[in-house]
């Protein structure tokens, strides 16, 4: 039996850190995101997909899709965001909901959700993540409106330093 459990958050919010830190439960799915925006820029030469956001999210989509369905047979999988996420960045690209929120309806997870809160002492951007903290809490508002609009149960990641969000998640996992 399958165990699909996802940890998300806004970007910046510790949600990769901490996964790095679990690999030693099961199998760790990264971020499809920061893959679709990685494969274009190698594909194209274009740094990101702002201009192109039905692609971006269609791309985002099948990737979700995929990461799901390629998984192993049995055991724990720890997903960096999942297909909820996908009706979270729709809605906030003022785009077709629909699409995700079906994806997202006939592939389901544990029912339990790990969210990382935003945080602003640990907040940084890159080449990938340009949101401002406004934007963070944003984004992390619809992520909270969309899962529970699926029915999933957001468990908040407490904003502790990495071992102790580590243990809090492992106890749960446990329990």
């Amino acid at each position: 039996m399958i165990r699909r459990v996802i940890i998300t958050g806004a970007p910046g919010t510790g949600k990769t850190s901490l996964l790095s830190s679990l690999t030693h439960l099961g199998e760790v799915v990264p971020e499809p995101a920061r893959e679709v925006i990685a494969e274009h820029r190698q594909r194209t030469g274009e740094s990101s997909l702002d201009h192109r956001p039905n692609l971006f999210l269609d791309r985002l989509i099948a990737r979700s899709i995929s990461a799901f369905d390629s998984v192993a047979d049995s055991g724990l999988v720890l997903y960096d965001r999942g297909l909820p996420d996908c009706v979270t960045y729709a809605d906030i690209l003022g785009l077709d909901t629909e699409p995700a929120l079906r994806a997202a309806s006939e592939r389901r997870y544990e029912n339990t959700v790990f969210i990382c809160p935003p945080w602003r002492a640990i907040y940084t951007t890159d080449d990938m993540r340009r949101a401002t903290f406004q934007q963070v809490e944003a984004l992390h508002s619809s992520l909270v409106d969309a899962y529970a609009s699926l029915g999933y149960r957001l468990v908040e990641v407490p904003r502790s330093p990495l071992p102790e969000r580590v243990g809090f998640v492992e106890v749960a996992l446990d329990s």
